[in-house]
């Protein structure tokens, strides 16, 4: 059976408000909030497995270079705080902002639209 896109598009604005709205009201750090993001990244996970996403995506090449760099400061950081107590992680630098329940909610949808862009890059092109 196969739903319209209008209707896919609905289910899927549903779905992240409800789930924005759980880790807005839960709390920082709890349980609820917890369950629910595992909950939409596995949903989210899955469905790009399914449907192979990107896997027809042109090579990135050179244009992920400043992607690869930003990647590596954030991994460097986060060894240097392990070995020096006094430096805060990524994630106590980000807790100030995130302490706000509409801000946290907020970053919820952001990352879920993050996940959604990345489950519809071009799948494996179809023989005809």
């Amino acid at each position: 059976m196969r739903c319209s896109r209008s209707a896919r598009r609905l289910t899927t604005v549903a779905a992240a408000a409800a789930c924005a709205a759980a880790v807005a009201v839960s709390g920082e750090l709890s349980p609820g909030a917890l369950l629910a993001v595992a909950a939409a990244g596995a949903v989210v996970t899955a469905v790009g497995l399914a449907r192979r996403a990107g896997a027809a995506a042109a090579p990135v090449g050179r244009r992920g270079l400043p992607w690869l760099g930003w990647l590596a400061a954030a991994l460097a950081w986060e060894v240097v705080t392990l070995a020096d107590d006094d430096l805060p992680t990524l994630s106590d630098l980000a807790d100030p902002l995130l302490a706000d329940p509409v801000l946290r909610g907020a970053a919820v949808l952001g990352w879920l639209a993050v996940g959604g862009w990345l489950v519809t890059r071009p799948g494996p092109r179809r023989q005809e």
